[in-house]
């Protein structure tokens, strides 16, 4: 089958706000808090490539080093044969959660969509050690998947894609497949979801203060939760049921991508640690017809230094513990509104 390549626009977001912890910045006798006003930005654009054709491939270099060097000790494997169309995401990190709900399954479906292949009839082949609750998800979605770092043999959907952040302005439309929406509508919870959720992490990028901003958000009617609790239905039903999310940046939001549009969820407030700022679920956000509001964590003195070192990305301390500062976290809640 001849390869067809696929132009993928790009597209831009509106403005957006983002609270920062009360400072002498703005006043040196009368510390406050800053609203920093986010413009408008373009995200997204560049070409992917489809085809389907024979497959004898090597597991990716990305597919990692262990599995690698355990290869090489074991010698060279014969390659495997799989019956359907296998479709390699070995590489990019699949074990992460967000990786393979916001790039892998959306990137799957377009292409299956787009090479009219029926999602049941391709494999998707993920890394030996891929967790567990990834292969949990990919059950509940009804995707067919086989784990294993061997060469591979049989037909295959290839794809070539410019990066992943290449479709961040339009795998919100490719999950709005009636396969998918089908799918995510019967996910069942298995405990009541609250109508407003302060979503919370425990191990990298933890609050120092998290019982502090917990009984605040507490006192505002916010329960907290943390996703690893979660089944991964409960965690599609919990962007669909809830009215408000305060969420610690991180995996945990990768459902949101999912949101039906008779989705409870109206807002977002995303907290964000200096040593980790981003976009993404900004983007995503509007996308899926959510509002968003940002809130920044307390600046540490070892982060200034690095901040203004424009030769590196400031990625030093992404997954360090950070505190947020209650008049800040008030702030948001009240321009987020009732």
């Amino acid at each position: 089958m001849s390869e067809k390549v696929i132009t993928l626009d790009s597209w831009q977001s509106g403005p957006a706000r983002l609270i920062t912890a009360p400072s002498y910045l703005i006043d040196r006798f009368v510390p406050a808090c800053e609203i920093i006003h986010l413009p408008p930005k373009a995200v997204g654009g560049g070409e992917v490539a489809l085809r389907i054709g024979p497959v004898l491939a090597e597991p990716p270099k990305t597919a990692g080093l262990l599995p690698r060097v355990a290869q090489a000790f074991r010698g060279r494997q014969a390659p495997q044969t799989h019956s359907g169309i296998l479709m390699d995401f070995r590489a990019w990190s699949p074990g992460n959660w967000a990786h393979f709900l916001n790039n892998h399954i959306p990137l799957l479906v377009f292409a299956c969509d787009t090479l009219n292949v029926a999602v049941q009839d391709c494999v998707m082949v993920l890394p030996a050690d891929t967790p567990r609750y990834i292969r949990e998800v990919a059950v509940l979605f009804g995707l067919a998947i086989t784990c294993t770092n061997a060469p591979l043999s049989g037909t295959g959907l290839h794809y070539r894609l410019s990066g992943w952040p290449a479709i961040r302005a339009v795998r919100a439309r490719w999950v709005q497949t009636a396969y998918l929406q089908t799918r995510t509508a019967g996910f069942a919870a298995s405990r009541p979801i609250p109508a407003k959720v302060f979503l919370s992490r425990r191990k990298t990028r933890h609050l120092e203060n998290a019982t502090e901003v917990e009984a605040f958000l507490a006192s505002r009617g916010y329960a907290t939760l943390c996703p690893e609790d979660l089944s991964p239905a409960d965690q599609f039903r919990l962007f669909e049921q809830a009215e408000s999310i305060v969420a610690i940046h991180g995996a945990g939001l990768a459902p949101l991508l999912y949101r039906s549009p008779n989705s409870a969820l109206r807002q977002l407030i995303e907290i964000l640690p200096c040593g980790h700022m981003t976009d993404v679920y900004r983007m995503m956000a509007e996308q899926v017809g959510c509002s968003w509001i940002g809130l920044r964590g307390r600046i540490k003195p070892e982060h200034v230094l690095p901040a203004y070192d424009f030769d590196r990305p400031f990625q030093r301390f992404s997954l360090s513990a950070f505190s947020v500062d209650i008049r800040s976290l008030a702030l948001a809640l009240d321009m987020a509104g009732p």
